[in-house]
Protein backbone atom coordinates (compact mmCIF):
# COMPACT_ATOMS: atom_id res chain seq x y z
CA UNK A 1 0.00 0.00 0.00
CA UNK A 2 1.34 3.60 -0.97
CA UNK A 3 0.30 6.93 -1.55
CA UNK A 4 0.33 7.42 -5.26
CA UNK A 5 -0.21 10.90 -5.40
CA UNK A 6 -1.59 14.09 -2.80
CA UNK A 7 -3.38 17.18 -3.56
CA UNK A 8 -2.97 20.39 -1.03
CA UNK A 9 -5.34 23.13 -1.99
CA UNK A 10 -4.91 26.19 1.27
CA UNK A 11 -3.07 23.51 2.96
CA UNK A 12 -0.22 25.95 5.14
CA UNK A 13 1.73 27.21 2.48
CA UNK A 14 0.77 24.89 0.04
CA UNK A 15 -2.38 26.99 -1.99
CA UNK A 16 -2.81 24.70 -5.05
CA UNK A 17 0.13 21.86 -5.27
CA UNK A 18 -0.21 17.92 -6.21
CA UNK A 19 2.16 15.39 -5.65
CA UNK A 20 3.03 12.27 -7.40
CA UNK A 21 4.50 10.25 -5.18
CA UNK A 22 6.89 6.82 -5.86
CA UNK A 23 7.71 4.19 -3.12
CA UNK A 24 10.73 6.26 -1.90
CA UNK A 25 11.02 9.66 -2.04
CA UNK A 26 13.52 12.37 -0.75
CA UNK A 27 12.14 15.95 -0.28
CA UNK A 28 15.21 18.43 0.20
CA UNK A 29 15.61 22.09 0.71
CA UNK A 30 16.26 24.88 2.91
CA UNK A 31 13.77 25.01 6.11
CA UNK A 32 10.58 26.69 6.43
CA UNK A 33 9.60 25.83 2.84
CA UNK A 34 6.86 23.36 3.19
CA UNK A 35 9.06 20.10 3.42
CA UNK A 36 7.10 19.26 6.69
CA UNK A 37 3.83 20.47 5.38
CA UNK A 38 3.44 17.80 2.93
CA UNK A 39 4.49 15.07 5.53
CA UNK A 40 2.02 16.44 7.64
CA UNK A 41 -0.65 16.22 5.33
CA UNK A 42 -0.19 12.47 4.63
CA UNK A 43 -0.29 11.90 8.22
CA UNK A 44 -3.43 13.49 8.56
CA UNK A 45 -4.57 11.79 5.73
CA UNK A 46 -4.19 8.64 7.87
CA UNK A 47 -5.56 9.55 11.43
CA UNK A 48 -7.63 13.23 10.58
CA UNK A 49 -4.90 14.29 13.07
CA UNK A 50 -1.84 16.71 12.43
CA UNK A 51 1.37 16.20 14.82
CA UNK A 52 2.17 19.46 15.03
CA UNK A 53 0.45 23.07 16.15
CA UNK A 54 -3.17 23.81 16.23
CA UNK A 55 -5.99 22.46 13.73
CA UNK A 56 -6.50 25.80 12.58
CA UNK A 57 -3.43 26.93 11.54
CA UNK A 58 -3.69 24.00 8.66
CA UNK A 59 -5.33 26.35 6.68
CA UNK A 60 -3.77 28.41 5.06
CA UNK A 61 -3.49 32.12 6.24
CA UNK A 62 -6.13 34.69 4.69
CA UNK A 63 -8.51 31.41 3.61
CA UNK A 64 -11.30 29.66 5.51
CA UNK A 65 -11.09 25.89 4.22
CA UNK A 66 -8.72 23.81 3.30
CA UNK A 67 -8.94 20.61 1.05
CA UNK A 68 -6.97 17.58 1.10
CA UNK A 69 -6.79 15.19 -1.59
CA UNK A 70 -5.08 11.57 -1.56
CA UNK A 71 -5.36 8.62 -3.97
CA UNK A 72 -4.00 5.43 -2.54
CA UNK A 73 -2.96 2.26 -4.02
CA UNK A 74 -4.45 -0.26 -2.02
CA UNK A 75 -6.31 -3.58 -4.04
CA UNK A 76 -6.69 -0.64 -6.59
CA UNK A 77 -6.89 2.99 -6.07
CA UNK A 78 -9.03 4.64 -3.27
CA UNK A 79 -9.60 8.15 -3.02
CA UNK A 80 -9.70 10.00 -0.31
CA UNK A 81 -10.60 13.75 1.18
CA UNK A 82 -10.30 16.24 4.24
CA UNK A 83 -11.75 19.25 3.90
CA UNK A 84 -11.75 21.96 7.23
CA UNK A 85 -13.59 24.75 6.82
CA UNK A 86 -13.05 27.54 9.47
CA UNK A 87 -16.28 29.03 10.57
CA UNK A 88 -17.12 29.70 13.83
CA UNK A 89 -15.47 26.65 14.94
CA UNK A 90 -13.30 24.28 12.60
CA UNK A 91 -15.52 22.19 10.75
CA UNK A 92 -14.19 18.42 9.83
CA UNK A 93 -15.14 16.56 6.51
CA UNK A 94 -13.91 13.04 5.34
CA UNK A 95 -14.72 11.14 2.23
CA UNK A 96 -13.53 7.42 0.43
CA UNK A 97 -14.45 7.48 -2.99
CA UNK A 98 -16.70 10.57 -2.72
CA UNK A 99 -19.02 8.80 0.42
CA UNK A 100 -18.90 10.51 4.01
CA UNK A 101 -17.85 9.09 7.05
CA UNK A 102 -17.85 9.71 9.98
CA UNK A 103 -13.73 10.35 11.96
CA UNK A 104 -13.79 7.02 13.47
CA UNK A 105 -14.30 5.11 10.36
CA UNK A 106 -11.96 7.20 8.18
CA UNK A 107 -8.75 6.38 10.80
CA UNK A 108 -7.13 3.16 9.37
CA UNK A 109 -8.11 3.40 5.78
CA UNK A 110 -4.34 3.21 5.86
CA UNK A 111 -1.61 3.94 8.29
CA UNK A 112 1.52 6.18 8.79
CA UNK A 113 4.33 6.10 11.14
CA UNK A 114 5.85 9.67 11.38
CA UNK A 115 8.70 10.93 13.15
CA UNK A 116 9.68 14.84 13.79
CA UNK A 117 12.42 15.74 15.49
CA UNK A 118 9.48 17.38 18.37
CA UNK A 119 9.28 13.46 19.02
CA UNK A 120 12.38 13.74 21.21
CA UNK A 121 10.49 15.24 24.07
CA UNK A 122 7.77 12.29 23.82
CA UNK A 123 9.75 10.41 26.06
CA UNK A 124 9.93 13.19 28.78
CA UNK A 125 6.28 14.32 27.55
CA UNK A 126 3.33 14.70 29.76
CA UNK A 127 1.31 11.58 30.51
CA UNK A 128 -1.45 12.85 28.19
CA UNK A 129 1.32 12.73 25.25
CA UNK A 130 2.21 9.59 25.68
CA UNK A 131 -1.57 8.09 26.00
CA UNK A 132 -2.34 9.46 23.01
CA UNK A 133 0.60 8.10 21.61
CA UNK A 134 -0.58 4.62 22.29
CA UNK A 135 -4.19 4.89 21.49
CA UNK A 136 -2.85 6.68 17.84
CA UNK A 137 -0.54 3.53 17.66
CA UNK A 138 -3.14 1.07 18.49
CA UNK A 139 -5.90 2.38 17.13
CA UNK A 140 -4.97 3.18 13.41
CA UNK A 141 -4.95 -0.86 13.30
CA UNK A 142 -8.36 -1.47 15.67
CA UNK A 143 -11.04 0.16 15.49
CA UNK A 144 -12.65 -1.83 18.51
CA UNK A 145 -9.83 -0.08 20.45
CA UNK A 146 -11.22 3.64 19.06
CA UNK A 147 -14.51 2.73 20.45
CA UNK A 148 -13.96 1.18 23.34
CA UNK A 149 -12.14 4.36 24.12
CA UNK A 150 -14.59 6.77 22.86
CA UNK A 151 -17.30 4.72 25.16
CA UNK A 152 -15.08 5.25 28.01
CA UNK A 153 -14.41 8.72 27.85
CA UNK A 154 -18.01 9.34 27.33
CA UNK A 155 -18.84 6.98 30.70
CA UNK A 156 -15.90 8.75 32.44
CA UNK A 157 -17.62 12.39 31.80
CA UNK A 158 -21.29 10.78 32.98
CA UNK A 159 -19.02 9.37 36.41
CA UNK A 160 -17.46 12.32 37.32
CA UNK A 161 -20.11 14.96 36.28
CA UNK A 162 -22.06 12.74 39.26
CA UNK A 163 -19.11 12.81 41.52
CA UNK A 164 -19.37 16.73 41.21
CA UNK A 165 -23.06 16.98 42.46
CA UNK A 166 -23.66 14.09 45.13
CA UNK A 167 -22.19 12.48 48.05
CA UNK A 168 -21.70 8.90 48.56
CA UNK A 169 -24.74 8.19 50.77
CA UNK A 170 -26.94 9.63 47.98
CA UNK A 171 -25.03 7.85 44.81
CA UNK A 172 -24.12 4.54 45.95
CA UNK A 173 -26.49 2.75 43.53
CA UNK A 174 -26.09 4.95 40.09
CA UNK A 175 -21.90 4.72 41.10
CA UNK A 176 -22.18 1.22 40.73
CA UNK A 177 -23.83 0.84 37.28
CA UNK A 178 -21.09 3.38 36.06
CA UNK A 179 -18.17 1.60 37.65
CA UNK A 180 -19.27 -1.58 36.01
CA UNK A 181 -19.82 -0.21 32.51
CA UNK A 182 -16.65 1.91 33.11
CA UNK A 183 -14.56 -1.10 33.90
CA UNK A 184 -15.94 -3.07 31.35
CA UNK A 185 -14.10 -0.87 28.77
CA UNK A 186 -11.48 0.39 30.87
CA UNK A 187 -10.21 -3.44 30.93
CA UNK A 188 -10.19 -3.73 27.54
CA UNK A 189 -8.27 -0.53 26.72
CA UNK A 190 -5.65 -1.71 29.55
CA UNK A 191 -5.17 -5.26 27.61
CA UNK A 192 -4.64 -3.86 24.38
CA UNK A 193 -2.14 -1.29 25.54
CA UNK A 194 -0.26 -4.37 27.60
CA UNK A 195 -0.19 -6.62 24.82
CA UNK A 196 1.66 -3.30 23.21
CA UNK A 197 4.21 -3.31 25.32
CA UNK A 198 5.25 -6.83 25.24
CA UNK A 199 5.02 -5.92 21.54
CA UNK A 200 7.80 -3.41 21.29
CA UNK A 201 9.66 -5.05 24.20
CA UNK A 202 10.12 -7.97 22.31
CA UNK A 203 11.95 -5.58 19.48
CA UNK A 204 13.31 -2.23 20.77
CA UNK A 205 16.33 -3.15 22.84
CA UNK A 206 17.39 -5.01 19.30
CA UNK A 207 16.68 -1.76 17.11
CA UNK A 208 18.36 0.69 19.74
CA UNK A 209 21.11 -1.34 19.74
CA UNK A 210 21.08 -1.55 15.66
CA UNK A 211 21.24 2.07 16.00
CA UNK A 212 23.18 3.21 18.50
CA UNK A 213 26.03 0.55 18.49
CA UNK A 214 25.83 0.95 22.44
CA UNK A 215 25.05 -2.24 24.64
CA UNK A 216 22.40 -0.48 26.80
CA UNK A 217 19.42 -2.72 27.85
CA UNK A 218 16.38 -0.51 26.76
CA UNK A 219 12.73 -1.40 27.89
CA UNK A 220 9.77 0.18 27.18
CA UNK A 221 7.55 0.16 30.46
CA UNK A 222 3.56 0.36 30.34
CA UNK A 223 2.26 2.49 33.51
CA UNK A 224 -1.48 2.26 33.96
CA UNK A 225 -3.03 4.15 36.67
CA UNK A 226 -5.16 1.13 37.90
CA UNK A 227 -2.32 -1.03 39.63
CA UNK A 228 -5.21 -4.22 41.28
CA UNK A 229 -6.57 -6.91 40.31
CA UNK A 230 -9.00 -5.36 37.98
CA UNK A 231 -9.69 -1.88 37.29
CA UNK A 232 -13.09 -2.68 38.98
CA UNK A 233 -11.48 -3.43 42.42
CA UNK A 234 -9.53 -0.09 42.05
CA UNK A 235 -13.07 1.94 41.51
CA UNK A 236 -14.36 0.58 44.46
CA UNK A 237 -11.00 1.25 46.76
CA UNK A 238 -10.63 4.83 45.44
CA UNK A 239 -14.17 5.40 45.35
CA UNK A 240 -14.33 7.90 48.65
CA UNK A 241 -10.63 9.65 47.36
CA UNK A 242 -12.91 9.89 44.21
CA UNK A 243 -16.04 11.62 45.90
CA UNK A 244 -13.38 13.30 47.98
CA UNK A 245 -11.81 15.09 45.29
CA UNK A 246 -15.14 15.01 43.08
CA UNK A 247 -13.27 13.45 39.83
CA UNK A 248 -12.45 9.90 38.89
CA UNK A 249 -8.83 9.37 40.03
CA UNK A 250 -8.11 6.38 38.44
CA UNK A 251 -7.86 4.48 35.44
CA UNK A 252 -7.02 4.34 31.70
CA UNK A 253 -7.39 8.12 31.08
CA UNK A 254 -4.40 8.37 33.83
CA UNK A 255 -2.12 5.88 32.28
CA UNK A 256 1.49 7.01 31.07
CA UNK A 257 4.86 4.93 29.84
CA UNK A 258 8.75 5.49 30.31
CA UNK A 259 11.08 4.05 28.12
CA UNK A 260 14.36 2.47 30.68
CA UNK A 261 17.98 2.39 29.67
CA UNK A 262 19.54 -0.08 32.06
CA UNK A 263 17.00 -0.05 34.67
CA UNK A 264 17.01 3.70 34.98
CA UNK A 265 14.03 6.08 33.02
CA UNK A 266 15.89 7.44 29.78
CA UNK A 267 14.10 10.94 31.13
CA UNK A 268 16.63 13.26 32.39
CA UNK A 269 19.35 10.54 32.08
CA UNK A 270 20.04 10.47 28.59
CA UNK A 271 21.20 12.29 26.08
CA UNK A 272 19.46 14.51 22.98
CA UNK A 273 20.85 11.85 20.44
CA UNK A 274 20.40 8.98 22.77
CA UNK A 275 16.67 10.18 23.01
CA UNK A 276 16.54 10.49 19.26
CA UNK A 277 17.68 7.04 19.07
CA UNK A 278 15.35 5.76 21.27
CA UNK A 279 12.53 7.28 19.30
CA UNK A 280 13.69 5.92 15.91
CA UNK A 281 13.88 2.68 17.58
CA UNK A 282 10.18 2.78 19.16
CA UNK A 283 9.05 4.01 15.38
CA UNK A 284 10.86 1.11 14.20
CA UNK A 285 8.75 -1.27 16.73
CA UNK A 286 5.44 0.85 15.74
CA UNK A 287 6.04 0.10 12.06
CA UNK A 288 6.34 -3.70 12.37
CA UNK A 289 3.01 -3.46 15.10
CA UNK A 290 1.01 -2.02 11.88
CA UNK A 291 2.82 -4.87 10.08
CA UNK A 292 2.36 -7.88 12.16
CA UNK A 293 -2.04 -6.80 12.74
CA UNK A 294 -2.86 -7.06 8.84
CA UNK A 295 0.13 -7.45 6.85
CA UNK A 296 -0.03 -3.95 5.24
CA UNK A 297 3.00 -1.75 6.06
CA UNK A 298 2.87 2.03 6.91
CA UNK A 299 3.47 4.81 5.25
CA UNK A 300 6.71 6.46 7.10
CA UNK A 301 7.54 9.52 7.14
CA UNK A 302 10.81 10.95 8.37
CA UNK A 303 11.04 14.96 9.21
CA UNK A 304 14.58 15.95 8.86
CA UNK A 305 15.99 12.59 10.58
CA UNK A 306 19.42 12.02 9.09
CA UNK A 307 21.02 15.17 10.07
CA UNK A 308 22.57 13.52 13.70
CA UNK A 309 23.40 10.33 12.09
CA UNK A 310 26.26 8.83 10.37
CA UNK A 311 25.96 7.36 6.85
CA UNK A 312 26.11 4.08 8.44
CA UNK A 313 22.86 4.12 10.41
CA UNK A 314 21.48 6.06 7.64
CA UNK A 315 21.20 2.93 5.18
CA UNK A 316 20.23 0.87 8.03
CA UNK A 317 17.23 3.39 8.76
CA UNK A 318 16.58 3.19 5.20
CA UNK A 319 16.61 -0.48 4.90
CA UNK A 320 15.10 -0.89 8.34
CA UNK A 321 12.18 0.46 6.84
CA UNK A 322 12.17 -0.89 3.34
CA UNK A 323 8.72 -2.80 3.36
CA UNK A 324 7.35 0.67 3.61
CA UNK A 325 6.55 3.84 1.60
CA UNK A 326 9.39 5.95 2.96
CA UNK A 327 9.32 9.67 2.89
CA UNK A 328 11.93 11.41 3.39
CA UNK A 329 12.89 15.12 4.03
CA UNK A 330 16.50 17.21 4.87
CA UNK A 331 17.71 20.09 4.33
CA UNK A 332 21.07 18.77 2.50
CA UNK A 333 20.76 16.10 -0.20
CA UNK A 334 24.62 15.28 0.65
CA UNK A 335 22.60 13.81 3.56
CA UNK A 336 22.29 10.78 1.20
CA UNK A 337 25.38 9.17 -0.59
CA UNK A 338 25.12 8.74 -4.07
CA UNK A 339 24.44 5.21 -4.13
CA UNK A 340 21.12 5.82 -1.44
CA UNK A 341 20.16 8.63 -3.37
CA UNK A 342 19.64 6.83 -6.64
CA UNK A 343 16.96 4.49 -4.60
CA UNK A 344 14.78 7.49 -3.83
CA UNK A 345 12.48 10.05 -5.82
CA UNK A 346 14.39 13.52 -5.15
CA UNK A 347 11.73 16.19 -4.75
CA UNK A 348 13.45 19.76 -4.46
CA UNK A 349 11.40 22.21 -2.36
CA UNK A 350 12.81 25.43 -4.13
CA UNK A 351 11.83 24.22 -8.00
CA UNK A 352 8.06 24.00 -6.21
CA UNK A 353 8.02 27.20 -4.01
CA UNK A 354 10.77 29.91 -5.09
CA UNK A 355 8.64 32.55 -2.84
CA UNK A 356 9.65 32.55 0.86
CA UNK A 357 6.89 30.55 2.52
CA UNK A 358 7.09 29.70 6.28
CA UNK A 359 5.89 26.14 7.74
Amino acid sequence: MQIKKISLYNFRNWEDRSFNLSSRVLIYGPNARGKTNILESIYLAATTRSFRGREAEIIKKGKDFMRLEAILEKDGDVDIEIVFKKIDRIEKEFKIMGQKRPTIDFVGEFSSVVFSPDDINLISGAPADKRRYLSFTIGQKDKEYLYDLLNYKKILRQRNELLRKADLGTIKEEIDIWDKSLSDFGEKIIRKRKELEKFINERINNYYKKLSGEESLVKFEYLPASFLGSFYDDLLRFRGRDIRERTTTTGPHRDSWDVLMDGEPAEGYASRGEYRTLILALKLCERDYFLARDGIAPVVLLDDVFSELDEDRRRYLVEAFGDSQLIITTTDLDHLNESLREEFQLIGIDALQPQLNFE
